[in-house]
């Protein structure tokens, strides 16, 4: 950094939490809508291509975007342990993502949309990746909870808006139309990727003098601290900062190296043999199985047992997610007050407890309620374990934030591989009522199965005091004297 530089415009903003967390929930978003735009519109354009007994081909196109975050998770992992820049490989993912929207776009056959489906799950690989790392990087502990939750509700977003307008644009504008839609989201995207300053190079210009008012890190005193509030010099003296008692009580502390720690594998292994960790990576899978299961099914079962078309089966996705707008927020803040063990629990038995219902054959409106009680039940699990897995991992030898989020990024990308491809089989081989039925089965069979793991080890073992719970006492015992020196120095 030049000694006489000035910091760059408009770094509050840019370096704000608010700004990362509107850029990485924007590039979860975009991500999770070209994963989902295609799904209702992909057995339409095969039959309007000439293909027949699509179902397979379906669940083979739907599940190629996993496989290629599965053979890309390790290579990310890679990248982050040579450097701690975020910006520059999400800047990279971001291009590389609209490199496969157009190559799709163009395909006119069952190959080639393979090949571009396995590289926009290259691409997203480098957002989940970087983009939670980030996160993490980010924000305060006692608030990962609660911008998790803000984040990952980009998820559902992405899931609500891919379908439905995927739908409606195919019909009426045609095949490009909703990839040209995920172009120009994507641009948006691209331009909040360019303004982001990273919090360690705030934390820099902070060391030399730089006030930002209101800013917050990791390891980084509260916005009301006197640390910040009144110790810190001014701009104009940034230049010429001496002062040891200005750098005793001012200076941040940067973020852990990316450069330090095991290897991916190793962290996984780790992760694994910790049943808190194990959960949360199951429930990722779990996750990807089952949406998986029902994005291969769910629209050639609508088509022909309520007589849909392509706008209308997109449309019939909303029902799956548009209740996590509230539910993924609120569930990272109960987490963030009580813990994570039963905002999960309790999404899991509504789970558990709707499935099953999707093979009742009722009217249009009765289906619809029952996959938005899936929806909700889904995002009620995933911000608590998403949280549960960063707990765990502080506590695992080695591991960084990147590698962290890649094992829960390889475990939801092995079920969103696992899942279309059963899904899509079960409805190319049987008979598509007998077909989603048996992906029911399957689907609300794992959830059963997840659910007593759910209740025994998110966020501790049953029956022990939640280690947040903890955590909050001793943070809150620390930070009183801490308070106290600062104040007293800085009266001095």
């Amino acid at each position: 950094m030049v000694e006489n530089a000035r910091p760059p415009l408009f770094l509050r903003a840019r370096a704000s939490t608010t700004l990362i967390l509107l850029a990485v929930f924007l590039a979860v978003l975009v991500d999770t809508a070209a994963y989902s735009i295609a799904a209702p519109i992909i057995p339409f354009r095969l039959e309007r291509l000439g293909y027949r007994n699509v179902g397979s081909k379906v669940g083979w196109i739907i599940a190629c975007f996993g496989a290629g975050l599965i053979v890309a998770t390790p290579i990310a992992v890679y990248i982050a342990s040579k450097t701690s820049n975020r910006q520059i490989p999400l800047l990279g993912g971001a291009v590389s993502m609209a490199g496969s929207i157009v190559l799709f776009m163009e395909c006119k056959g069952f190959a080639p949309m393979l090949v571009a489906r396995l590289w926009q799950g290259l691409s997203g690989t480098i957002l989940w990746t970087f983009g939670l790392a980030l996160v993490i990087d980010s924000v305060p502990e006692q608030h990962v909870g609660k911008s998790l939750g803000i984040v990952m509700s980009g998820l559902s977003v992405g899931e609500a808006i891919g379908p439905p307008i995927g739908g409606a644009l195919y019909r009426h504008l045609g095949w490009r139309a909703p990839f040209i839609f995920l172009l120009v989201l994507l641009v948006v995207d691209i331009v909040l990727r360019l303004l982001i300053i990273e919090k360690k190079t705030a934390l820099m210009w902070i060391k030399r003098g730089v006030t930002i008012r209101g800013f917050s890190a990791p390891d980084y005193p509260p916005p009301n601290s006197p640390s910040i509030e009144e110790v810190v010099v001014p701009l104009a003296h940034s230049s010429t900062v001496t002062s040891s008692e200005a750098t005793e009580v001012a200076t941040p502390v940067l973020p852990k190296s990316e450069h330090d720690g095991a290897n991916l594998w190793e962290t996984m292994w780790r992760l694994v043999h910790n049943p808190r960790a194990a959960v949360a990576l199951s429930m990722a899978f779990l996750y990807g199985a089952d949406f998986g299961l029902l994005e291969a099914g769910m629209v050639l079962y609508v088509k022909e047992h309520y007589g849909l078309d392509e706008q209308g089966a997109g449309l019939i996705f909303l029902a799956v997610v548009i209740p996590s707008f509230i539910i993924a927020p609120l569930a990272g803040w109960l987490t963030d007050l009580y813990g994570s063990k039963w905002p999960a629990t309790v999404g899991m038995a509504i789970v558990t407890a709707a499935f099953p219902l999707l093979i009742i054959r009722g009217p249009l409106p009765l289906f619809i309620f029952f996959l938005a009680l899936i929806g909700v039940g889904l995002s009620a699990v995933s911000t608590p374990t998403t949280h549960d897995l960063n707990v765990a991992a502080t506590a695992t030898p080695g591991a960084t934030s990147a590698q962290v989020f890649a094992a829960f990024n390889l475990a939801f990308s092995l079920g969103s591989f696992v899942g279309p491809i059963i899904g899509g089989e079960l409805m190319s081989g049987l008979s598509t009522r007998d077909g989603f039925v048996a992906i029911v089965v399957i689907g609300a069979g794992l959830v059963a199965l997840c659910t007593p793991f759910v209740l025994l080890f998110t966020g501790g073992r049953l029956g022990e005091k939640r280690r947040e719970t903890k955590e909050k006492e001793l943070v809150g015992v620390e930070e009183i004297p801490l308070r106290a020196v600062q104040e007293k120095k800085a009266d001095d």
